[in-house]
């Protein structure tokens, strides 16, 4: 994450395009237990072989609400209730923004949720 943060950083001074890693992937890999490198090569390979359409029909009849809780179940994790209740006993106003922040993000979208939650900081 610092390395994503600094690379971000210093690529956007010099008008890179900014980079990112997937959590929720990061997040399925370390719940099922995986210590190497090798997960990736794995996982990379499955998604090659679904991009060139060969296990792509086998996911036609999958409904999107199974797919979403795949992905809901993987990021549930990243939800910090210890964070939050500190957040509150240090400072109020903050809490709002985190709150804020954090439903924006779930019923809008991230940038939206962004927008607003800077322009409260002001």
């Amino acid at each position: 994450m610092v390395a994503l943060g600094t690379m971000n950083v210093v690529g956007s001074m010099t008008y890179c395009y900014v980079a990112t890693g997937s959590f929720s992937r990061s997040l399925v890999n370390y719940m099922a237990g995986c210590n190497t490198v090798v997960s990736n090569i794995v996982m990379s390979s499955v998604v090659l072989l679904t991009l060139e359409l060969i296990i792509t029909p086998l996911f036609k009849y999958t409904p999107n609400a199974i797919l979403a809780s795949i992905i809901i179940y993987a990021v549930i994790s990243l939800v910090d209730i210890e964070a939050m209740t500190l957040i509150w006993k240090i400072d109020t106003f903050d809490f709002v923004a985190c709150m804020r922040a954090f439903f924006g993000v779930i019923f809008s979208s991230v940038e939206i949720s962004l927008l607003v939650v800077v322009y409260i900081q002001l």
